[in-house]
């Protein structure tokens, strides 16, 4: 029998989290988050102070068969909407509906008339489902999830209202040669200087990363400001787990104009440790993901998106990088998808969606 639950005891938090392993415990390609419960501790995870989530289980016959999050976030600017996230479900349309249906009306309750998602734990964090590319291994973090959850989603009412991109580079790959030289002339404006992230000032760093994405996010779909703290806290997350010189600012006279962040695609190792029983030594990882880019809009017109592009390239190369993922780009940052496909010859390797449907 079919009973859907609001995840309250300890004993319940446990099911749901492990669900992820039920369900994609036969698929090879599944790279699971470590320790992915520290999102719901306000001490690891500061948006939080904003965020507001109920979390429900369905269980058949008291097997954990599906879960979902309802989720809240106050600095949204649309406030008819809600999210929900956190989703997992068997084959079912009958488990996913009672869990799209309680996490409906947990929205409703607070006053939202607009499910959106899947966003886990809100709209800067991780977002959308898979929809094309599911031969290929999913970058750590990234979504992934069976193609049968579109299926799940059209079934219970729910329509597409956000594609995103993720692009394959390699470096082999030959480069728009106007973008060098819009780079070289981007170079030269006065006081400009390009410098790796201080991993050691996650709190000075965090000043600067949090004013650049509230600059040049405004626009983009579910944009919610970053705070400096926020900004501190994914800092320090990244010590230890990149280098350094791959975490780069902008800077004009010290203001920051914009940020180029890359990271080792930790996917293939924590695949290999899976399959091992998590006993195996690290290994480097070949292949990166850019997952921020982002400049002024001042100096998007002066050229420093080429001079980032540049400059990441020659990084790439310096350590020994061949390949890049470029992810996730909105299906209307026409700009930059522009300039990926036709300056710097990325390919689209993977499609994302975010779903949403009316409460």
């Amino acid at each position: 029998m079919l009973k859907i639950i609001k995840v309250k005891e300890p004993g319940h938090w446990q099911k749901f989290l492990e669900l992820p392993w039920l369900i994609y415990r036969k698929d090879p390609l599944w790279t699971p988050w470590a320790d992915h419960g520290r999102m719901f501790d306000p001490q690891s995870n500061p948006i939080l102070r904003h965020v507001r989530y109920e979390c429900f289980l369905a269980l058949d016959n008291d097997k954990p068969v599906g879960r979902i999050a309802a989720i809240t976030d106050d600095l949204l600017a649309d406030k008819r909407v809600g999210l929900f996230g956190c989703f997992e479900s068997i084959d079912s349309s009958e488990v996913a509906g009672e869990l799209i249906k309680a996490a409906s009306q947990s929205l409703s309750d607070r006053g939202k008339n607009i499910i959106q998602g899947p966003a886990t734990l809100n709209t800067s964090q991780q977002v959308g489902f898979l929809v094309e590319g599911f031969e290929k291994p999913p970058l750590f973090m990234m979504p992934y999830n069976p193609p049968y959850y579109i299926r799940l989603m059209e079934e219970n009412g729910f329509y597409s209202i956000l594609g995103l991109y993720s692009y394959s580079y390699s470096y082999s790959t030959k480069i728009d040669a106007k973008l060098a030289s819009v780079a070289k002339r981007a170079a030269r404006i006065p006081n400009i200087r390009i410098r790796p992230v201080n991993l050691n000032n996650p709190w000075r760093e965090g000043e600067k990363l949090a004013a650049i994405h509230n600059e040049t996010m405004t626009n983009q779909w579910g944009f919610v400001p970053m705070d400096q703290e926020e900004a501190a806290s994914f800092i320090a997350g990244l010590r230890g787990n990149t280098d350094p010189e791959l975490l780069i600012f902008c800077e004009v006279d010290n203001k920051p104009v914009g940020v180029c962040l890359m990271m080792p695609d930790a996917g293939p190792r924590i695949r290999a440790a899976r399959r091992s029983g998590f006993n195996l030594p690290f290994t480097r990882s070949k292949l990166l993901r850019v997952g921020v880019l982002g400049v002024s809009p001042e100096y998007r017109r002066r050229g420093v998106v080429a001079l980032l592009i540049d400059r990441a390239r020659r990084t790439m190369l310096r350590k020994g990088y061949q390949q890049a993922e470029l992810s996730l780009i909105m299906d209307t940052n026409k700009d930059m998808n522009r300039i990926i496909t036709s300056a710097v010859g990325g390919q689209v390797s993977k499609r994302y969606r975010v779903y949403q449907k009316d409460l």
